[in-house]
């Protein structure tokens, strides 16, 4: 019973000093929905170096927008149309995704098609 008390207290003697680097303390935590996506709430500073999960991640400038459509014309040109739904979240809350505007859309495909779970306007 002592040894065990003794590995006990030397294992939280290690993870209680872990100190984690300054740039991972200010990383958000990232929480993963349905499908694997990532549930993103703000933009990401990689997406500006374009570093990115392809999976899950559309990058581009918006070519147009209607209800439950988003056309976003990507770095290398091509434009892909987006199928938004019922519970697709817009950030910042309230905006609407307007013709240049930088753009990132969190989803995954179905079909062939990319569902957006979430659509993050670049301030």
């Amino acid at each position: 019973m002592k040894i065990l008390l003794t590995a006990f207290a030397f294992c939280m003697a290690l993870t209680s000093a872990a100190v984690l680097p300054a740039s991972a303390q200010t990383e958000e935590v990232i929480i993963y929905g349905p499908h694997g996506v990532p549930q993103y709430n703000s933009w990401q500073s990689a997406w500006d170096r374009f570093e990115f999960d392809r999976h899950h991640v559309i990058l581009g400038r918006v070519a147009a927008f209607a209800p439950y459509r988003l056309q976003v014309a990507r770095r290398d040109g091509a434009v892909q149309m987006i199928d938004l739904k019922n519970g697709t979240v817009i950030l910042p809350t309230g905006a609407t995704p307007s013709p240049s505007q930088r753009v990132a859309v969190i989803g995954y495909y179905s079909h062939g098609t990319f569902i957006a779970n979430r659509v993050i306007l670049r301030n």
